[in-house]
C-alpha cells in the first residue's frame, strides 16, 4: 500500500516538473527565436496567439535569414468576461518576426496541456 503511494507521488512530482521545464527543441530550431509557447500578438489579425514553431524564411536586405513564426492564433473574445461562442475556431498562421509582437514579459505555455484544452475547430 505504502509502494503505490510512493509511486503515486513520484509520479505526480514528474508531470508537475515536466510541466515546470521546458521541452527540448528541435536542432533546426533558430536559437534567437523567442521560445515555444510564448504569447504572441499577430499584427495583421490584431489576435492573440501562442508561439507553436519557428524556422528560417527568406533572406532580408543586410542579408540575414529572418524567422518565420507559426502562431496558434486563439479564439477572439469580444469583451472582457463574455465567452467566445462555439463557432470560434483557432488559426494556424505563419508570419515574419518582423509582425508579430512577443510578450517576453509572460512565462511561456506548455504547447501539451493546451492542446487538451481545444475547443472548436482548426482552419
Amino acid at each position: 500500500m505504502e509502494d503505490e503511494k510512493n509511486e503515486d507521488l513520484v509520479e505526480k512530482l514528474k508531470r508537475l516538473f515536466d510541466s515546470v521545464m521546458p521541452t527540448p527543441l528541435a536542432p533546426d530550431y533558430p536559437p534567437n527565436a523567442v521560445p515555444l509557447g510564448t504569447f504572441a500578438r499577430c499584427v495583421r489579425n490584431n489576435r492573440l496567439g501562442v508561439i507553436a514553431d519557428a524556422f528560417y524564411g527568406d533572406i532580408d536586405q543586410v542579408g540575414e535569414k529572418i524567422i518565420v513564426y507559426t502562431v496558434l492564433l486563439l479564439p477572439e473574445i469580444r469583451s472582457f468576461g463574455q465567452e467566445s461562442s462555439p463557432t470560434d475556431k483557432y488559426y494556424l498562421i505563419n508570419e515574419y518576426e518582423y509582425d508579430v509582437i512577443s510578450y517576453l514579459m509572460m512565462p511561456p505555455v506548455d504547447i501539451k496541456e493546451l492542446s487538451k484544452s481545444f475547443v472548436g475547430d482548426f482552419l
